[in-house]
């Protein structure tokens, strides 16, 4: 192990400490925020707050930023970014699966690791720009441990993006190092990231309201506005990375790349359950022709459904798409977030060789290369003329 190496791992004890008769087992013990600026400010309901992530001490000459981590009260609070420790079992039956002993998740206060669905636990990490963020996280040294990740990658860059790449290591922007597999932490094989695909271990996905069969999901009880087939990315894994290959399913027949959040489309969307602390259901969208795409209606009961085909429906502006459903379903007019937002699914393995000391989570993105970027961004540029006309109903 390089010098450099040994030092980082063994911050917090202060020396190597070998891991022969431990009994207890390796312990995340929290988020390392020593290259992070935190937003400690007074929370605020409903107003986002961001911890940004720098590449190295934030005080420093020189030191830059490519994203951040953000928050929005009352469901998170600063710093963003929980270590939950929660011994639990994920996949399998009857007890036969993976021993989680804990998770990374967002700061909410009301949530653990096994919270139900829609509990807010996944980590929202804003990419702003296309060079390394790095998240370090503290570690205790124990017996082999795993820890499973709610992550989640929002392109706030000005960029359509092609894909993300994942790297274990140690350090911080030009001092980081890639780890391997004998400096005892790893992405785990044994996971059962969800939604399971041939039991891979690490799975992505755009949200699944916006792609998704719901016959395949018991929180749901309708496909995606979008398509009912899955959408995300191919991913490659090894020991201590995580690389994308590709999208897969029909965001990239609609929208060519990932887009960035200051391009995504208008929609129309109906809070059918009264619930602010819910997703609302999205009904139309304001697609890349200038149309607003109607692709869900109400039944006589009040109930949702989807549109397809030729029963997917047109209008010429919210208006008549408001006027449409009538003042009984109001509707409010925001932007189509979630196509900016990729769901990431793994999880980290401890080994018992693991020294205390710290770890670094890497997450790079990659552009759209530019002599593919004029076909690929054709419908993008045209969402982003529309971006001024925008009426904002929310802030995070």
């Amino acid at each position: 192990m390089k010098t450099s190496r040994m030092i980082l791992m063994s911050a917090i004890s202060g020396m190597a400490l070998s891991n022969a008769g431990f009994s207890s087992a390796a312990t995340i013990t929290g988020w390392n925020t020593d290259n992070v600026v935190v937003d400690n400010s007074a929370p605020v309901d409903g107003i986002t707050g961001a911890s940004v992530v720098y590449d190295q001490n934030p005080s420093n000459t020189g030191a830059t930023s490519n994203g951040q981590i953000t928050f929005t009260p009352p469901e998170a609070y600063a710093p963003g970014i929980k270590v939950q420790p929660e011994v639990y079992t994920q996949g399998g039956s009857g007890g036969s699966g993976l021993t989680l002993d804990g998770c990374i998740m967002t700061s909410n206060p009301g949530a653990i690791c096994t919270s139900d669905f829609q509990s807010g636990k996944r980590v929202k990490t804003q990419v702003t720009g296309t060079e390394p963020l790095d998240l370090v996280f503290d570690v205790q040294a124990g017996a082999e441990a795993n820890y499973q990740m709610f992550y989640r990658l929002i392109n706030a860059t000005s960029k359509s993006l092609a894909g993300f790449a994942l790297e274990i290591g140690f350090g911080v922007g030009n001092e980081f190092v890639q780890a391997t597999a004998s400096d005892g932490i790893t992405f785990s094989t044994d996971f059962m990231a969800k939604p399971s695909t041939a039991n891979a271990s690490v799975t992505t996905q755009y949200p699944f309201g916006l792609f998704g069969d719901a016959s395949t999901n018991p929180n749901f009880d309708l496909d995606g506005f979008f398509a009912p087939e899955r959408s995300g990315m191919d991913v490659l894994q090894t020991a201590t990375s995580i690389t994308s290959s590709g999208i897969f399913g029909p965001y990239n027949d609609i929208f060519g790349s990932w887009i960035t959040r200051e391009g995504v489309p208008e929609g129309a969307f109906w809070d059918h359950d009264f619930d602010d602390s819910t997703e609302a259901l999205l009904m139309a969208y304001l697609n890349s022709s200038g149309q607003w795409e109607m692709r869900r209606d109400i039944d006589e009961y009040g109930v949702a459904y989807s549109l397809t085909g030729s029963d997917v429906k047109y209008f010429g502006s919210f208006s008549e798409v408001s006027d449409y459903f009538g003042s009984g379903y109001a509707l409010f007019d925001d932007d189509v977030e979630d196509l900016a937002n990729l769901n990431l699914n793994f999880a980290f393995n401890l080994s018992s060789s693991v020294e205390s000391g710290s770890f670094t989570l890497r997450t790079t993105v990659s552009p759209v290369p530019l002599p593919l970027s004029a076909p690929l961004l054709g419908a993008g540029i045209g969402l982003l003329a529309m971006v001024g006309r925008r009426r904002k109903r929310r802030t995070n």
